[in-house]
Parts: C-alpha cells; structure tokens; sequence
C-alpha cells in the first residue's frame, strides 16, 4: 500500500508534513541545532549559551505556549505598534522552518512565495500566528 498521499493544496502539505515532522525523537538544541550527545553533556560542554535540548514535539509546545504570552502582551489584535507602521506576524521553530522551506525546495517551490500565501499560513495555522487577527 503507497502511503504517500498526492495533493495540489499546499495547506494540507504543510499540515501533512508538521505532522510527521512532530514524530521525530531526534533530540537536538533548539537555539543552534547541534545534536543531543549525552558524553558532551557528561563533560559539560555546551553546544552554545542557550541551550535549549528537546525533540521536534518538545519545541513545537514551547513555541505556541511562546506565542499565546505574545499574543496576550501586543497592543491591538493585529499586532502592530502604536503607530500602525510595523506588525508581528508569525513565529515558528527554527527548524520546522529550515525543514519546510528544504521540502518546498524540493519540489522547486518557496515555503511563500507571496504575501497572500503568508495571509493563507497564517489563517490556516493560527499556532504560528503572532496577532490575533490577521
């Protein structure tokens, strides 16, 4: 049985690769990426000055608790400053994004190719999401 599933709708692609991306227990520092080894750990030797050791699962809650604080701190829904030049938009784990925009690549895409496409991410990925409203 082929498990892979074909799709045109680059929502569910993304969804469908989060969601396998999650299952990885591969642990690693969120802040420089350096592998879990657990002698350089033993030794004390840092990887970097913030390390951050979890799997994919572990940083993914980290972030969307990060990003609910976020939320909850802006100024106006939409997440602008006061002066309505400048807006937070999304928020993502370091590697979740240098592992989608590698997997659109594959496929000869951009992970957004436009605004419209990060308006679209961000309607159908509110986790990720910085303001309230879009």
């Amino acid at each position: 049985m082929n498990k892979d599933i074909m799709t045109t709708n680059k929502s569910e692609a993304t969804k469908g690769f989060i969601n396998l991306w999650l299952h990885d227990q591969t642990v690693y520092c969120n802040n420089c990426g350096f592998p879990y080894h657990p002698e350089m750990v033993r030794k004390n030797e840092p990887c970097c000055d913030n390390i951050q050791w979890g799997r994919n699962f572990d940083h993914m809650y980290g972030l969307i608790q990060q990003n609910r604080r976020l939320r909850d701190l802006q100024k106006n829904e939409y997440g602008s400053n006061k002066e309505m030049t400048m807006r937070a938009c999304v928020s993502l784990p370091p590697k979740l994004l240098k592992d989608l925009e590698e997997f659109y690549k594959g496929y000869g895409e951009k992970l957004f190719n436009n605004d419209k496409e990060l308006q679209t991410f961000m309607k159908d990925f509110p986790e990720f999401r910085i303001p309230a409203k879009i």
